[in-house]
């Protein structure tokens, strides 16, 4: 008997112990994972509807894929911090989308750009995720 109250105390500790973890925010790198399309973005603050980024695929092995609104495809790899979203491409500079906001369903990022001829631009870009693995474009 006195062994079954100890068992069952022990449990109870546990238990309490358990529930009393605080349970971690998820990374950025966690909650970036997913089919993502791009809703809105603003070039210099204006609306605009040029053929800039039109969805990106973030999967969970470190690869991406890119679609422009003129349908090209740019692959390569992805990191993240709290801060950015960085896509370095198998060819061509790294993409850089500073993080605004971002949940597991909804981004806004920011990407700065520097042209000689444009001076500095500022790009946002408010995205949905369509989740995860689902790559037809059609939402989960």
């Amino acid at each position: 008997m006195k062994r079954l109250l100890n068992y069952m105390m022990f449990i109870g500790i546990a238990t309490l112990a358990i529930s009393c973890a605080e349970p971690q925010e998820p990374s950025a790198g966690e909650r970036v994972i997913g089919n993502w399309s791009v809703v809105e973005y603003y070039v210099q603050g204006q609306v605009d509807d040029g053929d800039l980024i039109d969805r990106l695929i973030i999967e969970r092995d470190g690869n991406f894929i890119l679609e422009d609104g003129n349908g090209v495809l740019t692959v390569g790899t992805w990191s993240a911090d709290d801060t950015a979203l960085t896509l370095s491409p198998a060819e061509g500079e790294a993409i850089v989308l500073n993080i605004v906001t971002l949940t597991y369903s909804k981004g806004h990022f920011i990407q700065n750009l520097s042209s000689p001829i444009l001076g500095d631009v500022e790009i946002r870009y408010l995205l949905d995720n369509e989740g995860e693995g689902d790559y037809s474009g059609s939402g989960t």
